[in-house]
Order: structure tokens, then C-alpha cells, then sequence
């Protein structure tokens, strides 16, 4: 027996361990926890009581009518403003205009849905934007230029009149 001894002791280390562990997860983890899944319950709550920010493509139209039937009939007809733009809730306020939208006329913004990927559908318009610049006469070596989309293509309407 007195071999054994540093085995209790190693037992009675690992069951006041779990004993604390217990005892301390009651106090950190929230009660609501749990209730409906894997996260806070309470966080759903949370969630809906902050402002609406994002109203969608029609939450536009009445301002900008032109865009709107512009972006209704062309290629981006599915594509919120919001994803290019920003949410309107930084913009408008019950109608009324409270802030510039912005504007991101960088490459890289286009690159965010066009870029070649495999895993994009084949039907998806994919660029490969070194490759594009070249067969359009721009130097592969060099940095892509921030606005160089919009030097051929009109965000609105990228496949009308100014696009390709």
C-alpha cells in the first residue's frame, strides 16, 4: 500500500481538477446556453433589437431610378446595391439621405465576385484580371490600376453600351 500511495494522490489531484472544472463552467457559461443549439439563446434577442442597416435593392429605387432600371434589366439584376456599395442604413434614414454613399471603384471589388475560381459555376462571367489587362494592352508586370474596370465597364450595366 504504500507504493500506491501517489496514485491517490494523482486520483484526488484529478477529481478536485474536475470537481473545479465543474463548478467554474456554471459560473462562466451563460444559462442560455444551450436552449436552442450550440450558442447563446440570448444572442438571438440581441441581434434583432440592434438597427436595420441592409434594405435591400428596392430600398434604392426611389432615389435612383435610372441605376435601378439600369441594374434591373442587365447582368447584375440579382446583385444587391448593398454589396457594391455598402449597407443603406450608412446612407438613408426613412427616406431622407444622412450620409454620402460610398463608392469603391477599386479593382479588387470587382475581383471579390470575378476572379477565376474553379469552384464558380462555368456559366459565371470569371476573369482572370492579369491575363484580361494583357489581351486589353496593359503591361502584366506592373500594379493593376484601381479604376481600371471602369476604364471599359460600367458597373451598372457591365455588358451595355461602355462594356464589354
Amino acid at each position: 500500500m504504500e507504493h500506491s500511495k501517489h496514485i491517490w494522490r494523482a486520483a484526488l489531484i484529478l477529481l478536485f481538477g474536475v470537481v473545479g472544472f465543474i463548478v467554474v463552467r456554471q459560473f462562466l457559461i451563460p444559462k442560455s446556453f444551450g436552449i436552442a443549439g450550440h450558442y447563446r439563446f440570448d444572442a438571438l434577442a440581441e441581434f434583432m433589437a440592434q438597427p436595420v442597416k441592409h434594405g435591400g435593392r428596392e430600398s434604392c429605387r426611389k432615389c435612383h431610378e435610372p441605376p435601378y432600371e439600369t441594374t434591373s434589366k442587365g447582368k447584375h439584376a440579382r446583385v444587391s446595391c448593398e454589396v457594391c456599395h455598402g449597407p443603406v442604413g450608412d446612407h438613408a434614414s426613412k427616406e431622407a439621405k444622412i450620409a454620402v454613399m460610398p463608392k469603391n471603384p477599386s479593382y479588387k471589388l470587382c475581383a471579390y465576385c470575378h476572379q477565376k475560381l474553379a469552384a464558380r459555376p462555368k456559366g459565371f462571367k470569371q476573369v482572370s484580371f492579369r491575363k484580361h489587362l494583357e489581351e486589353q494592352g496593359f503591361a502584366s508586370d506592373s500594379k493593376i490600376p484601381e479604376k481600371i474596370c471602369l476604364k471599359c465597364h460600367e458597373p451598372h450595366d457591365p455588358t451595355g453600351a461602355a462594356g464589354n
